[in-house]
């Protein structure tokens, strides 16, 4: 065994003492603050680990860290990154030696064998083991001396306390970006305040000395720091960031031209809300891609598919998603009757003033007229879609005993997916544009949009057998159940209902499972891979129904909806108009129910991929070609091909990359509509003052007086109080337990079809929609007065001192 003092190794060495103790001594020897410490080189653990305690007591050091530091670790080409034992907070004799025991025998350890010897590398891995002092941070941290995405900047990213979950991808972090040219304080002074946790002393000496190491190296660095409670920074660790498995914010983003092109997050934003990760881009954004590209040659816009281009239509921006209406716009000079308003109206629910460019190919009236026909029939086959999703979601299996066994099937199956995505669309098309035309006949009328909208509210009230309403009801009579069979119900934690619902019987388990048989499926952002639907997450879902239990599971008196006759005697038009009215009326409370029905099929569809992929994740986990299995979600469809087929560890190092940028990526704010590629803004809008009105959408009636409660993020609306009004950038179906709770719904997004829309109208509580800024503007614990008739959103008074 050979012992070096962490600044002191001998160039001879340097390579055998691994990874970590190489880039400790690198930033030592050129005069950054590295915790003290020593590395152990060629250590054998039956004669050597007395001497190995003997020089830690030697070192004075009270509480050590002591980490595994493998001659391969943290390469260009080979990473190995949560294979080797970290110890932290090491004191004594004992258990200095069991730390270092663990340290060495890492490198033997089933997953990271199996791992090495995926790769090929089993026979030329050695493992030192570096101790150093434990650092007590208040706060820690990673850098990248060259930002992703951005070379001209550097990236911090801080935790209070130990930096261990950041870099392991499982805790989000303060993220401070800063040009390189200028690292003054005044500078720092306005991106210390966004964050809020890092003062702009502390941001620059992070800021400065990572420039200079990097400088001084010769390479861009990812580096990991510490700043304890005195306020001294110490460097803990240095890898080279090379090119080849270089991770970049905006690798997604399409290739093509946008100028002139309207694009927005509208509709695919409240689906997919936020950054997705490659593998959703690679597969259901592939999908959503591929179905619209599909409608536009059904209907006539093009001859073939491979006319038009993949990612024409559906596209991510730093892993943000868009629709690119001006592919959809085309449909105006293709076919009879179609307009761009219309489009706008059934895709986003409302009209933008972007028009972008409108030079569009114009064809004649016999070729227009004919795919008018063509079109009719792509709406009116809805019911045979709704049909086909259901064979498909009953008959879809996905198998394989081996990696390469199993994704062979889901390449194979692939396209069932993207079909899928087609048959939904098809229903969709058809109730947005019934809805649309709707809009059109009742708007020529009143000359007044809101006014318009509002009225289409009334006729979309009451609707029957509507799948995510049925979500609630389902969940209020397995709560009543519960309630019945555990009379301290409403005191019981998430993880005690869950508990109980493993084993609980008689109606409890009927409700269950009968919910869990048409439900289950379903989540949070359910179209994102990595999302669990609710019978995969026996725990998340307890916590939803932990808040119907809160609530009693007491049935809402419902929305008064009057006689649809009668409301279109009343609706304000005469003649073929009001017979028009009538006719579109009854189609889009009918696409209504189809719209919600098709889609939890493709949802079911897409989950029957999601455990495949995670049944894949778990047998290259054990084959040692993942180090953990949520890295599956950072790699392409394609790519986790390349890493069965070629074994090519640079993918592995960039899914750790990835998985590490995509919380910087769901930071990025972007404007509702772009003319051209979309780029992120800074959304400066503050709280509104007491009397300010705000305007949105009508989407269900009804004007009710509360206090807001602002929900950014789902674990935000677990603060939920009886009575509350929710102000939410959007709402999907994982949030449907919390409408038992509250008396009305602003979203900054949405349309008379969204989710959040059509459960409203059931359970009578008044939404407005569309309201810009909303969660900005609005702070939890205003008064608001909350118009569903008239749309409108009224601060009264601001929170309680």
């Amino acid at each position: 065994m050979k012992i070096y003092e962490l600044n002191n190794i001998t160039e001879c060495d340097l390579y055998a003492s691994g990874g970590k103790a190489k880039g400790l001594f690198k930033m030592s020897e050129a005069g950054f603050n590295v915790p003290p410490g020593f590395v152990m080189i060629d250590l054998d653990l039956g004669r050597d680990l007395d001497t190995a305690a003997r020089r830690f007591l030697d070192s004075g050091i009270k509480h050590a860290a002591v980490r595994s530091s493998a001659t391969a670790e943290d390469g260009a080409d080979y990473s190995a990154a949560g294979q080797y034992a970290t110890i932290l907070n090491v004191s004594g004799v004992k258990e200095f030696k069991q730390a270092v025991i663990k340290c060495v025998e890492s490198l033997y350890s089933a997953t990271a064998e199996s791992y090495s010897a995926y790769f090929k590398q089993a026979k030329s891995v050695k493992m030192s083991v570096v101790v150093q002092e434990m650092i007590s941070p208040e706060f820690a941290g990673v850098c990248f001396t060259d930002e992703p995405g951005n070379d001209k900047h550097i990236l911090i990213e801080a935790v209070r306390g130990l930096g261990e979950a950041l870099v392991s991808g499982t805790s989000k972090s303060s993220r401070y970006s800063a040009d390189k040219s200028d690292l003054s304080g005044a500078a720092l002074q306005g991106i210390a305040a966004a964050e809020g946790m890092l003062s702009a002393r502390q941001l620059h000496t992070v800021f400065s000395e990572a420039a200079d190491m990097s400088r001084i190296f010769g390479m861009p660095l990812d580096l990991e720091w510490a700043i304890d409670r005195e306020g001294v920074l110490y460097w803990l660790q240095a890898r080279p960031i090379t090119v080849s498995d270089s991770a970049e914010i905006d690798e997604f983003d399409p290739k093509y031209d946008m100028t002139g092109q309207v694009i927005t997050k509208c509709n695919i934003g409240e689906m997919m809300p936020g950054a997705v990760t490659p593998l959703t881009i690679s597969t259901s954004l592939e999908g959503i891609d591929y179905g619209m590209r599909k409608m536009l040659v059904t209907a006539g816009v093009y001859k073939k598919l491979s006319e038009v281009a993949p990612g024409s239509c559906a596209l991510p921006v730093s892993n943000n998603l868009f629709i690119n209406l001006s592919a959809i716009y085309k449909m105006e000079g293709a076919i009879v009757g179609a307009k761009m308003d219309d489009i706008n109206l059934s895709i986003c629910g409302k009209i933008f003033k972007e028009k972008g460019d409108t030079s569009f190919k114009k064809y004649n009236i016999f070729i227009r007229l004919n795919n008018m026909r063509r079109y009719l029939g792509f709406l009116l086959s809805r019911n045979r879609a709704r049909k086909e999703l259901d064979d498909m979601s009953l008959g879809l299996k996905l198998s394989g005993e081996t990696t390469g066994s199993l994704y062979s099937d889901i390449d194979n199956k692939l396209q069932v997916l993207m079909h899928s995505v087609y048959l939904h669309y098809i229903t969709s098309s058809h109730s947005g544009a019934m809805s649309s035309a709707l809009f059109s006949v009742l708007n020529k009328a009143h000359k007044d949009e809101e006014k318009s909208k509002s009225i289409i509210a009334e006729f979309l009230e009451g609707i029957d057998d509507i799948e995510s309403v049925d979500i609630l009801r389902a969940m209020r009579s397995l709560a009543r159940a519960f309630i019945a069979e555990y009379p301290g119900a409403g005191k019981m934690q998430a993880q005690e209902i869950a508990g109980a619902l493993s084993v609980s019987a008689g109606e409890t388990r009927r409700y269950y499972d009968m919910f869990m048989s048409r439900h289950g499926h379903r989540a949070v952002r359910e179209a994102e891979m990595r999302s669990k639907g609710w019978a995969e997450n026996p725990e998340a879902f307890a916590q939803y129904l932990a808040t119907v239990i809160s609530s009693g599971g007491i049935e809402p008196v419902k929305q008064p909806g009057k006689d649809l006759k009668s409301l279109i005697e009343n609706c304000g038009v005469k003649g073929a108009a009001k017979k028009a009215v009538g006719f579109l009326a009854a189609e889009a409370r009918n696409g209504v129910t189809n719209r919600e029905y098709s889609k939890s099929r493709f949802i079911k569809i897409t989950n029957i991929f999601k455990l495949a992929y995670r049944r894949l994740a778990g047998m290259l986990f054990d084959a040692g070609a993942l180090p953990d299995a949520d890295l599956i979600h950072f790699l392409t469809h394609q790519e986790i091909g390349r890493l069965i087929a070629e074994k090519d560890q640079r993918l592995v190092k960039r899914a750790i990359q990835r998985r590490r940028l995509l919380d910087s990526q769901a930071r990025l704010n972007f404007n509702e509509v772009y003319v051209g590629k979309p780029a992120a803004v800074q959304n400066d809008a503050g709280p509104a003052g007491t009397g300010t009105i705000l305007p949105g959408a009508p989407i269900s009636r009804g004007t009710v007086t509360g206090i807001a409660r602002v929900i950014r993020e789902l674990k935000d609306a677990q603060q939920l109080k009886k009575g509350e009004i929710m102000v939410a950038a959007y709402t999907d179906i994982g949030w449907s337990p919390y409408y038992c709770l509250i008396s009305g719904l602003v979203t900054e997004v949405g349309s008379a079809l969204s989710h959040g829309a059509v459960v409203a109208r059931e359970y009578a509580l008044p939404l407005v929609a569309n309201v810009n800024n909303a969660t900005r503007l609005i702070r939890t614990g205003d008064t608001i007065r909350l118009d569903g008739t008239g749309g409108t959103v009224t601060i009264l008074d601001g929170p309680a001192a």
